[in-house]
């Protein structure tokens, strides 16, 4: 696995794309922290952008990135290399790419406009989120053989979390405005982790105008430290189940 692991990080470091990613991402932060004079109005700007762009680059990236390197993996796996082993070195080096990535683009601006605990919320759920995406972009690509296909798929999941799940969540409080859904929504919430992230960012910023109605649930439900870390810990569970799969799906491929 140490291999594995070394040679996909040498190959990642001479693809431009982790580059120019950690670089967007560096510019766009910068310049939110440069044009706004409020620093909260910035990070909430920020947020928006995140929370769109991250999720995007991290599974297209992934996916089209697994695609490509099939004869690699192919050669692999006529070693005596574990399979697991093998998925498990290129998941790992993956995850590596886009957290230096974000510590770059994000972690500076932050570190230099905005130091401190929402910082640091903001940051773990940016890499949560990578790495959630990362996860599900191997496991789309395993699956699918062919590349249109798995490209396909990978946005059509990202568009669904992104638009189709907050027009459904709407659809949700407006059927059942009469009655009382606080129940219904922690569950309801669980399955987006793009709206984890953000309910994880705006309860510690204390953004009321973007905490949305599951995020206000969580807060008064579990008050600021605890929603935060229901939130966050519900991410490390969306990164588990689809690596998981992954490696199921991965020992039991025919490469």
């Amino acid at each position: 696995m140490g291999k594995v692991l070394y040679y996909t990080l040498v190959d990642l470091a001479r693809n431009r794309s982790v580059l120019a990613f950690a670089a967007l991402l560096f510019v766009v932060a910068e310049g939110l922290f440069l044009v706004e004079a409020d620093a909260v109005k910035a990070l909430l700007s920020l947020v928006q952008v995140m929370l769109a762009l991250i999720p995007l680059v991290s599974l297209v990236f992934t996916v089209v990135y697994t695609y490509g390197t099939q004869e690699f993996t192919q050669l692999l796996a006529v070693q005596p290399i574990g399979r697991g082993a093998i998925l498990g070195g290129r998941m790992a080096a993956l995850g590596l790419a886009f957290l230096v990535a974000l510590l770059f683009g994000l972690g500076l601006p932050l570190t230099a406009h905005a130091a401190g605990a929402t910082a640091m919320v903001l940051l773990a759920s940016a890499v949560l989120l990578a790495w959630v995406f990362m996860a599900l972009g191997t496991l789309v690509a395993l699956v699918n053989r062919d590349k249109a296909r798995g490209v396909g798929v990978a946005l059509a999941t990202w568009a669904c979390l992104v638009l189709v799940y907050d027009a459904l969540l709407m659809a949700l409080l407006f059927a059942f405005s009469d009655r009382p859904i606080e129940p219904f929504v922690l569950p309801v919430a669980a399955l987006n982790p793009i709206d984890l992230a953000r309910i994880a960012v705006t309860i510690q910023v204390d953004l009321a105008a973007m905490l949305g109605y599951s995020g206000a649930v969580y807060k008064d439900l579990l008050g600021s430290g605890p929603g935060i870390a229901l939130a966050l810990s519900l991410m490390v569970l969306w990164i588990a189940w689809p690596t998981l799969a992954a490696f199921r799906v991965f020992r039991r491929k025919d490469l």
